[in-house]
């Protein structure tokens, strides 16, 4: 029951709550990670192996044991545990997603999106692996240019692989963190993708970058407009669904509420940009819960 203490609490300043903000955790993408999934992923790869230059290619111990290896130890998802991956497992993917176009890398950045949950793949002292694979996967991504809005594979799987680095250990949060400029530069330039698996993918990679914001004990080193540049390309383009709106309107309110020098960055860029009026206009065709985010929103910038 309710107990009132005898002492009273000194006043102090009251620091608003809110209902919906900021966000706590995470969302991922973890479909298909078992024997059936992660079969069809691998013969994929093996597909595409066989039809790439021998130089860019995987040996055949690379393309058997080690792959089998890898994908036998991600099915087991009860035994994370206590379950390892090794060196070699993960330089193969690493090797793929550095050399392969994005033509036949698509199935390697599905088999990272689902390795990257696995604890031992993202241990600290797997921090350099993972920010030389994601930032791979960002330079992959972002070769496609202009192109990439009318592709899927290539920029909803780096999307989803991004969206899951936060879940991992903290070798590849941190790596993530570390990547954050390049990160949300990708997100924006898949932000107006024509397709709505892409824009699901992108709106979640978003919310988690600013959950990790959020969470984060160490000082930022991205700029806070660039956040605000994705969040204005996501409403501004006016394609994206209720779930993917509204998780880019509770991305853009936690962003606002990081403490420190960047939310105080984030609300002046926000106030200049006048995003709060744009996100209440925008928030009246997506129900009353992006209603509920917008009117916070609007409260942290007034």
């Amino acid at each position: 029951g309710y107990s009132s203490s005898s002492s009273a609490p000194t006043p102090m300043e009251v620091t608003p709550v809110y209902e919906h903000l900021p966000m706590k955790g995470y969302k991922i993408f973890d479909a298909g990670i078992d024997k059936k999934g992660l079969t069809k992923v691998i013969a994929k790869i093996r597909e595409f192996n066989s039809a790439i230059p021998s130089s860019d290619a995987l040996s055949s111990n690379e393309a058997g044991e080690i792959l089998d290896s890898l994908s036998s130890t991600l099915a087991v998802t009860n035994r994370y545990h206590s379950s390892t991956i090794s060196d070699a497992e993960l330089a193969v993917v690493r090797k793929m997603i550095a050399k392969w176009g994005t033509k036949h890398v698509f199935p390697v950045l599905d088999l990272a999106r689902m390795m990257i949950l696995h604890p031992d793949a993202t241990s600290a002292k797997r921090r350099g692996y993972w920010e030389e694979t994601l930032g791979a996967a960002l330079d992959t991504c972002m070769g496609m240019r202009d192109g990439v809005v009318n592709e899927v594979a290539v920029p909803m799987l780096t999307m989803r692989l991004v969206a899951n680095s936060y879940k991992g250990g903290s070798g590849s949060a941190g790596a993530a963190g570390i990547l954050m400029d390049r990160i949300l530069a990708c997100a924006n330039a898949c932000a107006p993708s024509k397709n709505k698996n892409v824009r699901l993918s992108v709106a979640t990679a978003v919310l988690n970058t600013s959950s990790y914001m959020s969470a984060s004990s160490t000082p930022l080193l991205a700029s806070a407009a660039h956040m605000l540049d994705v969040i204005g390309t996501i409403v501004g383009s006016g394609k994206y669904e209720s779930e993917p709106f509204i998780r880019s309107l509770v991305a853009l309110g936690t962003t606002l509420l990081v403490s420190g020098a960047y939310g105080a960055e984030a609300q002046r860029v926000g106030k200049g940009r006048g995003i709060g009026s744009m996100v209440e206009q925008a928030s009246g065709q997506h129900g009353d819960k992006a209603c509920a985010v917008a009117k916070e929103i609007l409260g942290i910038l007034s």
